[in-house]
């Protein structure tokens, strides 16, 4: 069995990368589909802990009405995650051009609804989405491969991504905390 992982892995490493192209078309929405799967059970907790806060303020049962407003709230909560994962996108597209260069492309859009619905002033969406039309879409890069650690390097900035025993999958991390799935499409 451990020869069978060290020659995977030398595999791995053996492979060129020239060529290749990896592909996520919404890693926001890959990422929320998995918190989707949770969201009503956090929402549920997230609901009776309002309740339980509520009552421990007022210090009796809440009415009938102010559970409803406790409800509608947790309601309005929901339809706000669900906005926000059709609203944002994502794209993010690795090509390997030569033994040592690729590019990084990134294709980030955000619904104008979506912003209003989370409550951000409007001189707040028109300056992101500013800032989003001027940020470079695609970026250079120079690359080694050390083991399954692809290493890309951005003018002094380092990207470090895995690669998948198979090579069909690149795992990475975008703002250093949201943690994407690049499928090979080349």
């Amino acid at each position: 069995m451990v020869a069978v992982g060290v020659m995977t892995a030398l595999n791995v490493q053996a492979q060129s990368l020239v060529g290749r192209k990896y592909y996520n078309a919404n890693i926001i929405a890959s990422l929320m589909d998995g918190e989707m799967d949770n969201m009503d059970q956090k929402i549920d907790s997230a609901k009776h802990e309002a309740l339980v806060k509520a009552e421990r303020e007022k210090g009796r049962q809440l009415t009938a009405a102010e559970k409803a407003e406790v409800e509608q709230k947790a309601k309005e909560a929901q339809q706000m995650i669900i906005a926000v994962r059709k609203g944002l996108k994502t794209a993010i597209t690795v090509e390997f051009k030569t033994e040592k260069n690729a590019t990084m492309k990134v294709n980030m859009k955000v619904s104008d609804d979506v912003l209003k619905a989370a409550g951000i002033p409007w001189l707040k969406r028109k300056a992101m989405k500013a800032a989003l039309a001027v940020a470079p879409s695609t970026m250079k890069a120079t690359y080694e491969v050390k083991g399954n650690l692809v290493i890309l390097n951005d003018d002094g900035e380092l990207d470090t991504l895995r690669l998948s025993a198979d090579g069909k999958k690149l795992y990475g991390t975008f703002d250093k905390k949201t943690p994407f799935t690049l499928t090979r499409t080349q």
